[in-house]
C-alpha cells in the first residue's frame, strides 16, 4: 500500500488553544490574590506561588538544549510520561516549535489499543514565541522542540529518570519502563508518514523573527541582472511550434490553494478582511477547493481540454481534494504543477537562499508522495514573492516550468551561465495579470460575463497577432478555484469555451506540454501521434484545404422582422411574407454544420440606452430593436446551437461597429454563404460590405426574402450582375447537392 504524508497543523500557541495539553507560560501576571506569597520586605516584587500543577515526580533535572535546523520534517518518536509535567521554557526572542498532541490514556471513546497511540486529529504543531514556554500535562505526547531557522535555546525541566533511561540507549528506539514510554509512529500506522510542515514562512509571517538574523551562510548576491535571478541569463527561444507555430497557445492554470487558520488570504468581500480569523472567507476558499474545483473540472473535460493544475502542497492532507486532482491526472491528463506549501505565509519574501531551497524541496516531495513519485515539472510561487534566488533554487529541484516572469506574451528561458545542458534552464510562461481572475473579478470587479469577455478578447487578439506574424504566442489563464469556480463565472467560462472552438489557430495545453515544444524547437516532420495534443488546435472539422474556407452568415432572424408585433410590424410590414425563408434556412444551417462549417448569427439592435443609435436612424423610425428583449431574440425555430457565434450590429451592415471581420479573420474564412433578410437592406448592406473587404459572397435565393416581392427580385438581380460584380446566387437546395460530398 503506498504510504501517505500526513502533514499536522502549524499554530501560534496561546493559552486558549494549549489548555487540554499544558499551561502556556508567558510574560503576562499570573499571580493573583489567592496564590501570591507576602513576602514583607519585596516592596517592587510581587511573588507568586507554587505552580501546583506541576509535578517532577522523585527528583528534576534541570537541562539547557541548544537545537539547530534540520532539513527533515518527519516526526519519528512521540512520547508521554504519566507521573510527571514536563517543561521546556525558550530563552530569548528565537521562537520555537513543539509537537503536541492531546492525551489519549484516559479517552473512554478509544480502545484500549488506541489508547496507546497519539490521535492525529487532535495533534498540532505549536508555535512557542520566544521568552515563553509550556508545561505539559501528565500524558501528552509529545516530541523534541524544532528549531524554526535560527539556532534555538531551551530550558527544559523533567526528571533524572528520562535522562538516564535516553543516555544508556546507543541508538533510538521504542522505550516502556518506568515512567517512559516513546512509540516510532510508524509502528502503530504503517501507511502513513507524520510530519510537520516547513515552519519558517509561517514563523515569518507572524513576525516572531523580526530582528533576527537568519542561520546559514550569507548568499553572495550578483548585481549583474538580479531581475532574471542571481547566475541566471534570459534567453530568447527563437522559432517553434512545427505546425502550430502561427497559434496562440493558451494554458489554463487551476489554483488549488491552502490557507492557514489565523492567517489572511483573498476575502469575497473586503470588509471580511477585518474579522479574525476570517471564518466567512476561509470558507469561501475551502468551498471553491471543492465544489469549485469540480465545476472547472466538468467544464474544461466537456471541451477536451487538458489544464496545469498547481497545487499547494499542505493541501495533501485533504483526501477529498487530493482524490479528485489524482483522477483528473491519471483520466483527463491534467498536469500537476507545485504552488509552495500555501498561500497564507508572505511566500519566498525574505527568505535566505537555503531557506528558500528548501521550501520548494520539501513542496516537491511532499506532491511527488502524494501523485505516486511523479514530482511536479512546474512551478509557481505563491503570492508573486519570487525572489532573484527562485530560479537558481528551482533549477536546482529539477523544475523545467516557471511561471512567475510576467511577459505580455513571450515564452523565454532563464538559463544558469555557463550551463551545459537544458537541465540547468527554467522555461519562463507568461503568466500574466491581464488574463488572472484576481485581477479581472476581485481587483476590478467584473462581472463574470465581462470576466469571460476580457479573457475571449485578449485569447481571439493573439491569435490575430500570431496569424499575421508567424511567430507563436502563449496565454496563461489564472483561475482561482474560489473566484473562476463560482456558478456564475464557470458558466459564462464554459460559454467562451464554445465560442472559441470555432476559431482556427488556437491550441489548448498544459504548461508541460508548451516547455517540451519549446525545447522541441521548429520541426514540421512530427506526425500528429507524436506531437503534443496542444499542436492540434480544439476546432471543429472543416472542408477539405482544396475548398473554399467558407461560413453561413444568417442575417438578422429575429422576432423584430418575422414575428408578429415586432419592429417590423411597427413598421406596417406584414412580418408573415418573410416566413416561407424559415425551413430552407433551416435545412442549410444543419446541413452546414454537419460538414464543420461555422454558422454565424448576426443581430440588429441596441443598446437599452440607446447610445449606438445615430440621430439620423432616429428620425426615421420611431421604434428600435433593442438588445436583451424579446424582439432582438433569434426566432424559436432557427435557435442557435452552442457552437454557433452571434454578432451584434447597430447598423443594416453586418460589419459596420462590429466585430464580424475579426472572427472571419480568425476562423480564416474568405467564402461566406448569405441568407436572411430583407434581401434589399441588411443583406444587401452586407454583402457590399464583404466585397469590398475581399470576401466571396454566394447568396441563398430561397433564404433570403423582402416584405416587398419585386424588392426581393431586384435586390439579388444586383448581386449577380456584370459577371456578379457583387457575388453569385443560387437555391440552398442545389449548393447542398453539389456540396453534399464536402468532408
Amino acid at each position: 500500500m503506498t504510504e501517505i504524508d500526513h502533514y499536522i497543523e502549524l499554530v501560534l500557541a496561546t493559552k486558549e488553544n494549549t489548555k487540554n495539553i499544558g499551561w502556556l507560560i508567558t510574560d503576562e501576571p499570573n499571580c493573583t490574590e489567592e496564590n501570591e506569597i507576602h513576602i514583607p520586605f519585596y516592596d517592587s516584587v510581587t511573588e507568586g506561588g507554587n505552580l501546583d500543577f506541576c509535578d517532577w515526580k522523585d527528583q528534576p533535572c534541570v537541562r539547557i538544549s541548544k537545537i539547530r535546523w534540520r532539513n527533515d520534517t518527519k516526526i519519528t518518536w512521540m512520547e508521554r510520561h504519566m507521573e510527571m509535567t514536563q517543561g521546556f521554557f525558550l530563552i530569548g526572542k528565537t521562537p520555537g516549535l513543539l509537537v503536541l498532541g492531546e492525551p489519549t490514556h484516559n479517552r473512554q471513546d478509544l480502545t484500549e489499543v488506541e489508547r496507546r497511540s497519539p490521535d492525529l486529529s487532535r495533534m498540532k504543531g505549536y508555535i512557542i514565541p520566544g521568552g515563553c514556554g509550556i508545561v505539559i500535562k501528565k500524558g501528552t505526547w509529545h516530541d523534541f522542540p524544532v528549531s524554526v531557522g535560527p539556532d534555538l535555546s531551551v530550558f527544559i525541566l523533567n526528571t533524572r529518570e528520562v535522562v538516564d533511561a535516553m543516555m544508556s540507549m546507543t541508538e533510538p528506539a521504542p522505550m516502556d519502563f518506568g515512567d517512559c514510554f516513546k512509540i516510532r509512529y510508524s509502528d502503530t500506522n504503517r501507511n502513513v508518514t507524520l510530519r510537520f510542515p516547513d515552519p519558517r514562512p509561517f514563523v515569518r509571517s507572524l513576525g516572531l523573527l523580526d530582528g533576527i538574523c537568519p542561520s546559514g551562510p550569507a548568499v553572495p548576491r550578483d548585481t549583474n541582472d538580479a531581475f532574471y535571478g542571481e547566475f541566471m541569463d534570459r534567453v530568447e527561444v527563437g522559432q517553434w511550434g512545427g505546425r502550430a507555430r502561427n497559434n496562440v497557445w493558451v494554458i489554463p492554470i487551476i489554483n488549488v490553494e491552502s490557507f492557514n487558520l489565523g492567517t489572511f488570504g483573498p476575502s469575497v468581500q473586503p470588509h471580511l478582511n477585518q474579522s479574525h480569523p476570517e471564518i466567512a472567507n476561509r470558507g469561501w476558499r475551502n468551498y471553491g477547493n471543492k465544489r469549485g474545483l469540480q465545476r472547472l473540472a466538468k467544464i474544461f473535460q466537456k471541451h477536451g481540454i487538458r489544464c496545469t493544475a498547481v497545487v499547494s502542497s499542505d493541501l495533501v492532507a485533504k483526501k477529498e481534494v487530493m482524490s479528485l486532482l489524482q483522477q483528473l491526472k491519471e483520466h483527463s491528463k491534467w498536469e500537476i504543477g507545485a504552488h509552495g506549501a500555501n498561500n497564507s505565509n508572505g511566500g519566498h519574501a525574505g527568505l535566505s537562499f537555503e531557506e528558500e531551497c528548501s521550501s520548494i524541496t520539501m513542496s516537491l516531495d511532499r506532491l511527488s508522495s502524494a501523485f505516486k513519485d511523479n514530482r511536479p515539472k512546474t512551478w509557481l510561487t505563491p503570492g508573486f514573492s519570487v525572489t532573484s534566488a527562485t530560479p537558481r533554487c528551482l533549477v536546482e529541484s529539477g523544475v523545467e516550468t516557471l511561471l512567475d516572469f510576467v511577459d505580455d506574451d513571450v515564452p523565454f528561458e532563464l538559463r544558469r551561465r555557463n550551463a551545459a545542458s537544458q537541465a540547468e534552464s527554467l522555461v519562463c510562461l507568461p503568466y500574466s495579470m491581464e488574463t488572472n481572475d484576481f485581477s479581472l473579478v476581485l481587483s476590478r470587479n467584473l462581472s463574470p460575463r465581462e470576466y469571460a469577455s476580457a479573457l475571449e478578447s485578449h485569447i481571439l487578439q493573439m491569435a490575430k497577432e500570431s496569424r499575421e506574424s508567424g511567430m507563436p504566442t502563449v496565454v496563461c489563464i489564472g483561475m482561482h478555484t474560489f473566484v473562476a469556480g463560482t456558478p456564475a463565472s464557470s458558466n459564462e467560462l464554459d460559454k467562451m469555451l464554445s465560442r472559441l472552438q470555432s476559431k482556427r489557430n488556437i491550441s489548448w495545453a498544459t504548461a508541460r506540454e508548451v516547455t517540451e515544444a519549446i525545447r522541441k524547437g521548429d520541426s514540421d516532420s512530427d506526425s500528429d501521434d507524436e506531437a503534443p495534443a496542444a499542436a492540434i488546435p480544439m476546432q471543429r472539422s472543416v472542408a477539405s484545404s482544396s475548398s473554399p474556407t467558407m461560413a453561413v452568415l444568417a442575417i438578422d432572424y429575429q422576432n423584430d422582422f418575422l414575428s408578429p408585433g415586432g419592429f417590423g410590424e411597427a413598421l406596417g410590414n406584414d412580418p408573415l411574407k418573410l416566413r416561407h425563408i424559415v425551413e430552407p434556412t433551416r435545412n442549410l444551417l444543419d446541413f452546414a454544420r454537419s460538414k464543420g462549417i461555422p454558422v454565424i448569427y448576426t443581430c440588429e439592435g441596441h443598446r437599452s440606452n440607446l447610445a449606438d443609435l445615430t440621430p439620423l436612424k432616429a428620425s426615421k423610425c420611431a421604434t428600435q430593436s433593442i438588445r436583451g428583449q424579446w424582439g432582438n431574440e433569434i426566432i424559436p425555430e432557427l435557435t442557435p446551437r452552442e457552437n454557433d457565434t452571434i454578432i451584434d450590429k447597430p447598423g443594416k451592415g453586418a460589419f459596420y461597429s462590429s466585430d464580424l471581420e475579426l472572427v472571419l479573420q480568425n476562423l480564416s474564412v474568405d467564402t461566406l454563404l448569405v441568407c436572411g433578410v430583407t434581401t434589399e437592406i441588411c443583406v444587401h448592406s452586407t454583402v457590399r460590405e464583404a466585397n469590398d473587404r475581399g470576401f466571396r459572397c454566394i447568396v441563398m435565393r430561397d433564404c433570403t426574402a423582402s416584405y416587398f416581392e419585386d424588392f426581393h427580385s431586384v435586390g439579388l438581380a444586383m448581386i449577380e450582375a456584370q459577371n456578379g460584380i457583387l457575388g453569385t446566387v443560387t437555391d440552398s437546395k442545389s449548393w447542398m447537392a453539389q456540396t453534399q460530398h464536402m468532408t
